[in-house]
C-alpha cells in the first residue's frame, strides 16, 4: 500500500464569477522514501493540489469529489480534528515565500517552539532544545543566537532553512515543498536542494516537490506528474518523462529549456496563453496551444493511456500512433474508449501537413537505430540535469515529434 494515494481529485473555488475548477481529476500515489515532482506553468493547479491534501484551502475553496488516503486513512471529509493531527505530525509543507510564512512580530525561537509544543508532548525546555537541534541540522550557525532574532534579521536562504527546520521538527512522513527555491539565487538554490536530499536520506521521509523548474525535477525526483489546467497530462518515472515524453505539452516544456547546445539559438516557447478555468473546453485543454492538434482534440478530451508499466499520458497523438503504426503498446493496453476511437483520432491534423506522422515515425526509427549502435539508451544519472531537454529538441528537429 502506498503512503499517499490521491484519486480523481476535484477542487473548485466558488466565486461571484462562477466555479473555478482549479483541480480537475488529478490522480497519483507516493511511496515511502520517494520523491514525486509536480510540474507545470503558473495556474496549472500544482499548489492547489498540495493545499487540498493539507486541507488549507481559502474560504471559497472546496474539495468537490475524489479521495485522499494517507497510509490507508481517508482524509476527505475526515474533519478538522483529524487534520490537526495530520498537519505537522504526518504531513508538513514548506511554502514558496518564507518571509510571508514567518510572523515578523515574533522571534524565530518562539515560532519554532510553538510548532513543536502544538504537535508533540514536549515541554517548553525540551521544545527549545529540539528547535536548536533542528536549526543546527539545517546548517544554521549559532542556533542559540538565531533563536532570539526576528525573521527580517536573516537572509532569504536562512529563512528558507528555518522553514525547513520548522517543517521537519516533528519528523513527518511526507514533506510538501511548494516551490521552495523560487525566490533564491542559483547558488543558494543548489544548497537548499542538497540539504533537502540529505535530510530525506537521513529521515527516510517522502517528498512532494512542486516546481516549474525541470532542472530541479531532474536532480531530485523519482517520479513526475505534469499538470496543465488542473489535470495531469502525463505521469511516469523521471527517466520516462525526460527521455520518452508522450504528451505534446511535456515536449513543449522540454523544448523551452535553454541548454549548452542551444546557445545563440532562439528558444521555442509554448505559444498562446493558459485557458480560462471558469470555462474549460470540452476537448483537450492543451489543444488551443498545440501545433499537433487534431479535430478530435478540440471536441473530446483524451483518456489516460498506458505507454508502458511506468508511464501514462493523455494525448490523442498516442492513440493515433498505435492505430497507424502500432508503435507504442499492444491494443489491450489502451484504457477506456481509446481503442474503439483510434480510427476517429486518425483524422488529418489541423495544424500540420499530411507527411508529419510519417516523418515522425521515420525519424524515431533512425534515432532508435543510432541509439542501439551507440550501446543502448542513456541512464538518467549520467547526464547533466537539463541535457535531456536538448535531446528531445534534436529528436523534434529530425523527426517532427510536435509537427
Amino acid at each position: 500500500m502506498s503512503l499517499l494515494e490521491v484519486k480523481d481529485l476535484h477542487t473548485s473555488f466558488f466565486t461571484d464569477a462562477g466555479e473555478v475548477k482549479a483541480v480537475n481529476g488529478v490522480s497519483f500515489f507516493l511511496d515511502r522514501g520517494k520523491v514525486l515532482g509536480i510540474v507545470g506553468e503558473s495556474g496549472s493547479g500544482k499548489s492547489v493540489t498540495a493545499y487540498s491534501i493539507m486541507q488549507i484551502l481559502a474560504p471559497t475553496g472546496r474539495i468537490v469529489s475524489g479521495s485522499i488516503k494517507l497510509d490507508g486513512q481517508e482524509l476527505v471529509g475526515a474533519g478538522e480534528k483529524v487534520m490537526r493531527d495530520v498537519r505537522g505530525n504526518k504531513i508538513s509543507i514548506i511554502f514558496q515565500d518564507p518571509m510571508t510564512s514567518l510572523n515578523p512580530t515574533y522571534t524565530i525561537g518562539h515560532q519554532l517552539i510553538e510548532a513543536i509544543t502544538l504537535h508533540t508532548n514536549r515541554s517548553k525546555e525540551e521544545a527549545w532544545d529540539r528547535a536548536v537541534e533542528m536549526l543546527r541540522l539545517v546548517n544554521i550557525n549559532e542556533p542559540e543566537k538565531r533563536m532570539k532574532q526576528y525573521p527580517h534579521e536573516h537572509s532569504g536562504g536562512m529563512r528558507q532553512r528555518i522553514m525547513i527546520a520548522m517543517a521537519l521538527a516533528c519528523e513527518p512522513d511526507i514533506l510538501i515543498a511548494d516551490e521552495p527555491t523560487t525566490a533564491l539565487d542559483v547558488t543558494i538554490q543548489a544548497q537548499i536542494l542538497e540539504l533537502m536530499q540529505k535530510l530525506q536520506e537521513e529521515m527516510g521521509m517522502a517528498i512532494i516537490m512542486i516546481t516549474h523548474d525541470l532542472g530541479v525535477v531532474a536532480q531530485m525526483c523519482d517520479e513526475i506528474v505534469v499538470m496543465y489546467a488542473g489535470s495531469y497530462c502525463e505521469r511516469g518515472t523521471a527517466e520516462e518523462i525526460f527521455y520518452n515524453p508522450r504528451h505534446e505539452y511535456t515536449k513543449g516544456l522540454l523544448r523551452s529549456i535553454p541548454t549548452l547546445s542551444s546557445m545563440g539559438q532562439r528558444l521555442q516557447p509554448i505559444t498562446g496563453t493558459p485557458i480560462d478555468l471558469l470555462n474549460l473546453p470540452e476537448g483537450c485543454p492543451v489543444a488551443p496551444r498545440c501545433d499537433a492538434a487534431m479535430k478530435r482534440c478540440i471536441h473530446e478530451a483524451p483518456e489516460s493511456m498506458d505507454i508502458n508499466d511506468f508511464h501514462k499520458a493523455s494525448c490523442w497523438m498516442n492513440v493515433k500512433d498505435v492505430f497507424e503504426h502500432g508503435k507504442l503498446t499492444d491494443a489491450d493496453k489502451l484504457k477506456g474508449r481509446s481503442a474503439t476511437r483510434a480510427a476517429d483520432a486518425g483524422a488529418k491534423p489541423v495544424a500540420s501537413d499530411d507527411g508529419a506522422v510519417e516523418a515522425l515515425v521515420e525519424g524515431a526509427e533512425k534515432a532508435k537505430a543510432k541509439t542501439t549502435r551507440a550501446g543502448g539508451t542513456r541512464k538518467k544519472k549520467t547526464v547533466p540535469a537539463k541535457e535531456p531537454g536538448a535531446k528531445t529538441r534534436r529528436n523534434t528537429k529530425k523527426g517532427g515529434d510536435d509537427a
